[in-house]
């Protein structure tokens, strides 16, 4: 027994040691990345790599000045929370859990980082051109992801004057959500062979299951159908997805509801709430209109896309290779996972 304990606690301390030292590495990255975003001039850039330039110095500073003990951003990483589980198993000290959630913050800042890189090459190509898209979808779909980009930086710019409850929930999910719209935007308009990574991601199904354990089947049908050899799989996967999130957004926000929290005439339309009525809704408990504008922004750029490519009026071929289905389904199951946590005022 004393031999097993001795054991222990040596790998406590050879994991602590190693942890430290991944945070001070990633504590000068941080640094690095800081002052490199300063010697950038934004007149020089367009509109949206500025605004994005922007945001990034913001959580940048947001990332290195965060508390280690007091951060919540370590809830975010499937890995890191499966290793903290492990963990316990080995060590209960603190020490080893503060540093865990510390590098979870470089991460964030990194998935931001990796978007604003990614843009350069974006921006200048034609929208969907790799699905045959007409130029008035692309248009349009730069210009929805203009605002989008906007409120990015805007909710951005905030997290360092809102509550603090407020602020490690913009800094987890609106670089996620950022990313996964420049994902799929991409995927659509640039040929690559690189395959994504979506491992690291949050996942949908527990926070689903916990809300309305019967929507799971609309989720794995999605699923299936992305990785079947359906020839009309685009359409079965785009529906589901949509109807997923159209029944979580009703979940969240019933009519009735709603009725009893604003008698505002623009809130309705045919006496029904309006989609912006439940999205204010549901980011009721929040005094954060930054982050009520970036999840409307957020919203109307995930639907556009997606119920442009389900109805396949804008492209030539409206079948979509997996790699691109696949983009869409995790953008939708991201931001479906973003509304239950706001919903429940959690990061």
């Amino acid at each position: 027994m004393t031999s097993q304990i001795l054991k222990s606690a040596s790998m406590s301390r050879a994991l602590q040691e190693s942890l430290a030292a991944q945070r001070t590495m990633d504590r000068s990255l941080i640094a690095s990345a800081a002052s490199t975003l300063a010697t950038f001039r934004l007149p020089d850039l367009t509109s949206n790599y500025g605004e994005l330039l922007s945001a990034n110095k913001v959580l940048s500073q947001y990332v290195s000045q965060a508390s280690i003990a007091e951060s919540t951003l370590s809830k975010v990483f499937a890995e890191h929370n499966s290793l903290r589980k492990s963990l316990e198993s080995i060590t209960s000290l603190s020490t080893t859990r503060d540093l865990l959630s510390s590098l979870d913050t470089t991460r964030l800042l990194h998935t931001s980082l990796s978007s604003q890189y990614r843009l350069l090459d974006l921006e200048s190509q034609k929208f969907g051109s790799m699905i045959g898209a007409s130029n008035v979808w692309a248009n349009d779909l730069a210009a929805t992801f203009g605002k989008f980009t906007s409120s990015y930086r805007d909710v951005v710019d905030a997290i360092t004057v809102v509550p603090q409850n407020i602020g490690p929930l913009i800094a987890t999910y609106a670089p996620i959500e950022y990313s996964l719209e420049l994902d799929v935007i991409e995927r659509v308009t640039i040929e690559s062979e690189d395959e994504p990574n979506y491992d690291a991601l949050p996942s949908l199904d527990e926070e689903l299951a916990t809300f309305d354990d019967r929507l799971l089947i609309l989720l794995n049908g999605a699923r299936d159908s992305l990785n079947s050899s359906n020839p009309d799989k685009t359409r079965h996967v785009t529906t589901s997805v949509r109807e997923l999130f159209t029944h979580i957004i009703h979940g969240l926000a019933p009519d009735d509801d709603i009725k009893k929290w604003s008698t505002n005439e623009t809130h309705y339309h045919d006496n029904r709430p309006t989609r912006r009525a439940r999205l204010l809704y549901i980011c009721r408990t929040f005094s954060c209109d930054p982050l009520t504008k970036f999840i409307e922004d957020d919203v109307r750029a995930a639907l556009s896309l997606v119920d442009s490519l389900n109805a396949g009026t804008h492209v030539v071929q409206s079948k979509l290779t997996h790699s691109q289905l696949q983009a869409v389904v995790y953008r939708m199951e991201s931001l479906a996972l973003f509304l239950l946590k706001v919903s429940r005022g959690q990061d």
